[in-house]
């Protein structure tokens, strides 16, 4: 898998100074998709960070639908802090990885790919499995919901599929 860079410029809202990755956070999304099939064109998501005046955002987002290739876009570097994590302590040191959930998603794949790349962003920052949070450890929100209801393995299935790809040596190419 590779990396597809859709940075948003300099001047966005979502950038919110420099950030010194801590942690990673895990979100999924369904980016009011969830009742149609998601697009295969990035644009739609690169265009709804760019457009929205909200400064929540996030680096990282994964999507993973039946028939198609696994894409994971990135739309901030990994220096860059943003709001997404409900929490400013959170959003100033933690990568946040979204997983685009749909009609279309193939679960299985979608969480893998997300696994695979948590265990690159910790080797790049020496991160441990203790540093992978759930959005929920900033927020409370339930999220991400299916794995914390249990569903796909639950929370301690994901850490053990990261964990499993931080061995293997499973990594994702072109992280900025």
């Amino acid at each position: 898998m590779k990396i597809l860079p859709r940075l948003l410029p300099l001047n966005s809202p979502k950038r919110q100074g420099l950030l010194i990755p801590q942690s990673i956070t895990i979100h999924e999304t369904s980016l009011g998709t969830d009742l149609q099939p998601a697009t295969k064109d990035y644009g739609r998501y690169y265009n709804m960070l760019l457009t929205t005046d909200s400064s929540i955002g996030y680096h990282f987002l994964v999507e993973a639908n039946n028939g198609e290739e696994t894409r994971i876009y990135q739309f901030l570097e990994t220096n860059v802090a943003t709001k997404h994590t409900g929490n400013p302590t959170g959003n100033n040191q933690s990568i946040g990885i979204e997983r685009l959930v749909n009609v279309n998603t193939d679960m299985e794949r979608a969480i893998d790919a997300q696994a695979i790349l948590t265990a690159t962003l910790m080797h790049m920052f020496s991160l441990t499995l203790d540093d992978v949070l759930p959005h929920r450890y900033w927020s409370g929100k339930e999220c991400p919901a299916r794995l914390l209801a249990g569903m796909y393995g639950g929370w301690d299935g994901f850490i053990d599929r990261v964990a499993y790809h931080f061995v293997k040596r499973s990594w994702v190419e072109g992280v900025l």
